[in-house]
C-alpha cells in the first residue's frame, strides 16, 4: 500500500518507517521543514504547517492509508505557550488531515492515529480497556479526547479510522527509559512520589508492530504491554540489569512539582490499562514482561 506518515521522524515513527518498506508498503511523509532531509532518497515528503492551517495537498495522490504520528513532546514544562503548541500539533493537525480529506478526491480507506492513555483518569485500582467512557479532567485527559474527536469525524469520510492509546513506551533512542535508566546505571535510581503508582508500558518494536496490525485490524487499541507495573518495581527491575543497588527512597511530589510545574503530575499518576483486546483480536506480543524488555534494550549504549 501507499501509506503517507505525519510525524514520521518522531520516535515510533522512525521505528515504523523501515518495518512497513521491509513489508513492501510505498512510504511517504508530511513535515514541517522546507527543505526535509531527515529522510532517504527513497521517501517523498512534503511540506504542512498545522498551526498556519497549510498542506501541500499532492501529498495525498495515490495515499491509501494515513498514518498521523504528529504531536509536540509532552515532556515539557507546561507553560501556557507550551501547553498551546502541544495542543495545536496534535488537534489542529488531525483537523487539517481531516478538513483535506473532506474536500478532495482520494483513495484514502484508513486513517489510523496515535492517541494516549492520559485520555483515562488516574486510578490506584481502576483496569481501563478500549470501552471505558470516563474521561480525565486534566490537561492530558481533555488534550486526547480533543485529539480523538477529530479523528472520530472522518467516520463516514473514510472506510476505517483506528486509534491507538499508547503508553510509556521504552526505547533506548528517546523517550523515558533514558532519564529512568541513566542515573540507575550509577546506582542511583529513584522512583516518583510513593512508586505505587501504575506504569502501562511497552517496548518500541511491538508500538510500532501494533501500528502495522492495525493496518489490517482497524480499531481501537490500548498500546500497552500485557503487564503493567509498579514504577517502585520498574526501577527496581532497571537496577537489576545493571547489577546496581536500590537504595534511595522516593522523590517527593512537592521536588517534582518546583522543577517540573504542572506537568510533574504524570510522573505520579497512576493508570492501569489494558492490551487485552489487541490479543484477542490476534496480536502477539514480542516483549510482554519489563524484564524481557529491558534485557534488550539495556545497557543503553549497548547494540542489539
Amino acid at each position: 500500500m501507499h501509506i503517507l506518515i505525519a510525524g514520521a521522524s518522531g520516535l515510533i515513527g522512525q521505528r515504523l518507517i523501515p518495518i512497513l518498506q521491509h513489508a513492501g508498503h510505498q512510504v511517504s511523509v508530511l513535515s514541517t521543514q522546507d527543505n526535509p532531509n531527515t529522510f532517504s532518497t527513497s521517501i517523498s515528503s512534503f511540506h504542512w504547517s498545522p498551526e498556519k492551517g497549510k498542506i501541500d495537498i499532492n501529498a495525498l495522490n495515490g495515499v491509501e492509508v494515513i498514518i498521523n504520528l504528529a504531536g509536540a513532546t509532552v515532556a515539557q514544562r507546561w507553560t501556557a505557550k507550551n501547553k498551546k503548541a502541544i495542543f495545536e500539533s496534535r488537534v489542529l493537525g488531525t483537523r487539517l488531515l481531516a478538513e483535506s480529506l473532506k474536500n478532495s478526491n482520494h483513495n484514502v480507506s484508513h486513517f489510523i492515529s496515535a492517541s494516549a492513555i492520559g485520555v483515562y483518569p488516574a486510578h490506584p485500582d481502576t483496569i481501563y480497556t478500549e470501552t471505558s467512557t470516563l474521561i480525565s479532567q486534566d490537561f492530558l485527559g481533555q488534550l486526547v479526547h480533543a485529539w480523538e474527536n477529530e479523528v472520530d469525524s472522518l467516520l463516514g469520510v473514510v472506510p476505517h479510522c483506528s486509534k491507538i492509546r499508547i503508553g510509556l513506551v521504552l526505547a533506548k533512542e528517546g523517550g523515558a527509559l533514558i532519564p529512568l535508566a541513566l542515573p540507575a546505571s550509577f546506582g542511583f535510581g529513584a522512583w516518583f512520589g510513593s512508586g505505587k503508582q501504575w506504569q502501562s508500558w511497552i517496548h518500541i518494536d511491538d508500538i510500532a508492530r501494533l501500528f502495522v496490525f492495525a493496518l489490517e485490524h482497524p480499531g481501537c487499541y490500548n498500546g500497552v504491554a500485557p503487564n503493567p507495573i509498579s514504577q517502585k518495581n520498574l526501577i527496581k527491575a532497571i537496577a537489576r540489569v545493571y547489577n546496581k543497588p536500590q537504595w534511595l527512597p522516593g522523590i517527593p511530589k512537592v521536588v517534582l512539582q518546583l522543577g517540573m510545574g504542572a506537568m510533574s503530575k504524570i510522573l505520579y499518576d497512576s493508570i492501569c490499562v489494558s492490551s487485552a483486546y489487541a490479543v484477542t483480536k490476534g496480536f502477539s506480543f514480542q516483549f510482554s514482561t519489563i524484564e524481557e524488555a529491558l534485557n534488550d534494550l539495556l545497557p543503553l549504549g549497548a547494540k542489539k
